[in-house]
């Protein structure tokens, strides 16, 4: 039996009489409900305010074509984040307004008030509340000139400009003269008799093109700027500074990249002077210091020998700070350097740092490290940085892409000093270099470690990692042997780029110099991952890097060249006065081709007819400073597509990357033998041979050493670029449109920094040759090894030479 009250409403007293509990719960009832109708007429107090909307409005950016043909439809890209209707307004305007509008710091609008707008037209955009970019038609038929394009949403406003013009300018600039050619974009015949403005120290100085479209500048002062008219057709161009060519050239090579306190780095370098056209063996003295920072560990000075040489050891305090030590060495006022990474011991501790393959080490396997400690016992800490890429001989000037800590542990030596700590493999299917590094009580140690999934290996360059939507990507490809680092000529390659489940690909195949370039026309907005993989005897060869596609990047230009034009020449290395036979096609090109022979003293030029697209000269080679390019230009679909190949030129100071010609009958441990530098001109000497456990990285590479003669780049500039490329908007009168942008926050960067090898020089010789056959000598313990040649010779050639070798 229940008690009384137990049906009663909760909250209330039993011993009430029950009558009275009912209309006490009645008010209750009616207090509460009128209390739910007061809050729901009251005003809503939130965290956050219920988000309006219509502010997306003013939200919007507006892009122009860099390049515009008045037989072509010209559009505007509108980037949107509403679907508000978008009103805009095209006015002509004369190409001094726009060139004085965009010679500031900061671009500034041309202010249309009181001009009369020869279109106007309201464009919504689809999609609603979201991202959208739209390719709006500006309804301009076929007028040419300069206009302005004004798009406003209420009192927010941009404006761009568009230039409609059948003129196209290529441009080679050169620390010796600056080349302009001009050429019809419709006919793609050169534009002869045109008048090009310059802008010399702020004042116009007029020229004309001659019969070949062409016009030189090589004198001083050099101008800024040029403006070209063609009728009612108009073009420009901005010029880039040019460094002089330096009187004295440097280079600095140590024997190992990692060297111990109390141990000794051995450096070897060249000098070369300029002499009219060509560079020359330098003479006099060589200082050679060796700092970290603004500390000088220790300074020496060497004799520069005939042949522009020099060498000296450096002996590393049993004190030395680790760290990253320049060696820089200065002759005839000439600067040139290299670095040396230093293992410091502590309170008589000492470490070192190695892989433990027998031989190369497998993709598919975990790599073992090995590692010693002078006493047993020893706590010592290990940082391993993976790398998903293998560069041979080459330096990456950034952290590569994918860079990031690997293993972070600590292992305790046994009682012997040993350890050996297993790096756990990747399954991504690419490559790597590992970087390591080990610490105990002060000591350290570091090398790296290089693991190719293949006998080839492959660089991936991306023309930039951010890139603006509907701007193509440009990229180059780069393949060689692992070891030996001979170009991969003729190889295949399937280059990808992937966004989600989305995928373009293109096949390619490396030229002689191991080297392709390649473009995809139409990346997708947001994160993209490109691959580039070449099949080696079954293996696979990939590397990747990443680009991200933005409503804008921070800059395009007209700066890289198009994968469509091809360049063949008669030869795969030229001597002075030869005659290099050029031949260049472009599917679907007309008119004329501009064929060129590039150095850092200026370009010679042919115009040649165009047949079913190709073009082909003879050109003279003279014996000219710096690096050496044969380049090709072809107008087709109103734009112009450029590219260039260098050209080997084996003469007097020249820079030459050779291959080391093996003697017959193998290598016997311990025996004297003679190796050949092939396809050089014999030239007498000084000759450096090294042989090394492991392949050498960073200042120790003797590959990249003759590069540093190759100064003086032509750059390419186009007014017409076969890929589209945007310029951004400037704000117009009234209100400023609102820019999207986001800020991440985080703790500082880690240090992702790749380690240098390790490697131990096991021979190491500098010493006369004859041009000829250079004296080595075998190690006595059997094995594999890298030899390395780097010949300084009399007549101002620099070459060098790599190989692996195998002694039995």
């Amino acid at each position: 039996m229940r008690p009384w009250g137990s049906d009663l409403p909760r909250g209330t007293d039993p011993g009430m009489p029950r009558n009275l509990t009912r209309v006490v719960f009645r008010i209750r009832a009616f207090l509460g409900v009128m209390l739910a109708l007061a809050l729901l007429s009251a005003p809503v107090i939130a965290a956050r305010p219920i988000v309006d909307l219509h502010k997306l409005d003013a939200y919007f950016a507006l892009f122009a074509s860099d390049s515009n043909v008045p037989w072509q439809a010209t559009t505007v890209r509108l980037d949107t984040y509403s679907g508000a209707p978008v009103q805009f307004a095209v006015y002509q305007v004369d190409p001094a307004d726009v060139v004085t509008a965009g010679s500031n710091a900061r671009p500034r609008a041309i202010d249309t008030r009181g001009r009369h707008a020869i279109s106007t037209f309201s464009f919504t955009p689809p999609g609603g509340y979201q991202f959208q970019s739209s390719e709006v038609d500006v309804q301009l038929g076929s007028r040419e000139g300069f206009f302005v394009v004004e798009a406003r949403r209420g009192d927010v406003g941009e404006q761009v400009w568009i230039n409609r013009t059948r003129v196209g300018l290529l441009t080679k600039e050169t620390p010796g003269e600056l080349l302009l050619y001009a050429t019809d974009l419709g006919t793609g015949r050169a534009l002869a008799h045109m008048r090009v403005q310059f802008v010399v120290n702020n004042s116009f100085e007029a020229r004309y093109t001659d019969t070949n479209g062409l016009v030189r500048w090589n004198r001083s002062p050099r101008p800024v700027f040029a403006l070209a008219q063609w009728g009612n057709s108009y073009t420009f161009a901005s010029f880039l500074p040019q460094a002089p060519l330096p009187a004295t050239i440097v280079g600095v090579r140590t024997d190992t990249a990692v060297v111990h306190a109390g141990g000794t780095v051995r450096v070897v370098g060249f000098a070369r002077t300029r002499s009219n056209a060509s560079l020359r063996p330098a003479t006099g003295t060589a200082s050679i210091a060796m700092r970290l920072g603004s500390t000088l560990l220790a300074q020496v000075d060497a004799p520069v020998d005939g042949a522009g040489a020099f060498s000296s050891d450096i002996p590393i305090p049993a004190n030395a700070a680790a760290g990253d030590y320049a060696v820089l060495a200065q002759v005839d006022g000439g600067v040139g350097g290299a670095t040396v990474h230093v293992d410091a011991d502590a309170n008589g501790l000492s470490l070192e740092v190695a892989g433990g393959c027998d031989g190369p080490c497998d993709a598919a396997n975990d790599v073992p490290v090995n590692i010693t400690s002078s006493r047993g016992g020893v706590a010592v800490h290990v940082q391993i940085v993976r790398s998903p890429h293998v560069f041979p001989g080459y330096a990456s000037p950034e952290i590569p892409w994918g860079t990031s800590p690997w293993l972070d542990q600590t292992v305790q030596t046994n009682g012997d000093g040993h350890a050996t700590v297993m790096i756990a493999h990747p399954t991504d299917g690419l490559p790597s270099t590992y970087g390591v590094r080990i610490d105990a009580g002060g000591a350290s140690a570091v090398t790296r470690i290089v693991v190719p999934t293949a006998s080839l290996a492959v660089r991936l360059q991306l023309d930039r990692d951010q890139q603006t939507l509907g701007t193509p990507v440009n990229f180059d490809v780069f393949g060689e042997e692992v070891g030996s680092e001979k170009p991969a000529a003729g190889a295949r390659v399937t280059v990808q780029l992937q966004h989600g489940p989305t995928t373009q690909e293109q096949a390619l195949t490396l030229d002689a110099d191991g080297h392709a370039h390649g473009t995809f026309s139409a990346p997708s907005l947001g994160t993209n991952l490109v691959f580039a993989t070449i099949d080696a005897s079954g293996a696979k060869a990939t590397d990747a890097q990443q680009v991200d596609i933005v409503p804008q990047a921070t800059q395009d230009t007209s700066l890289n060249g198009s994968a469509n034009v091809r360049i063949t020449l008669d030869r795969s290395i030229y001597r002075a006065g030869d005659d290099a036979r050029i031949d260049a096609s472009l599917d679907g090109a007309q008119g004329e081709a501009l064929l060129t022979l590039e150095s850092a003293s200026g370009t010679q030029t042919v115009v040649a007819p165009v047949h079913d697209g190709r073009a082909s000269a003879a050109l003279r080679i003279a014996d000219a400073p710096g690096d050496l390019r044969v380049g090709a230009a072809f107008v087709r679909d109103g734009a112009i597509a450029w590219t260039s190949v260098p050209l080997a030129l084996d003469a007097p100071g020249r820079p030459i990357n050779a291959s080391i010609g093996m003697p017959p009958g193998g290598l016997a441990a311990g025996a004297p033998v003679n190796f050949i530098l092939r396809d050089v001109a014999g030239s007498a000497g000084t000759a450096i041979v090294r042989i090394s456990r492991g392949a050498p990285s960073g200042g120790a590479v003797f590959e990249s050493a003759p590069a540093l003669l190759a100064v003086g780049l032509a750059v390419t500039q186009v007014s017409a670029p076969e890929g589209r490329t945007w310029h951004p908007w400037v704000d117009a009168t009234g209100e400023h449109a609102q820019v999207l942008g986001f800020e991440r926050r985080s703790s500082p960067p880690q240090n992702l920094s790749l380690e240098q090898a390790d490697t131990q020089a096991v021979s190491w010789n500098v010493a006369r040759y004859n041009g000829s056959a250079i004296a080595v000598q075998l190690p006595s313990v059997r094995g594999s090894y890298t030899l390395s040649i780097l010949a300084i010779n009399d007549d101002g050639r620099v070459i060098a030479a790599s190989s692996p070798i195998t002694v039995q």
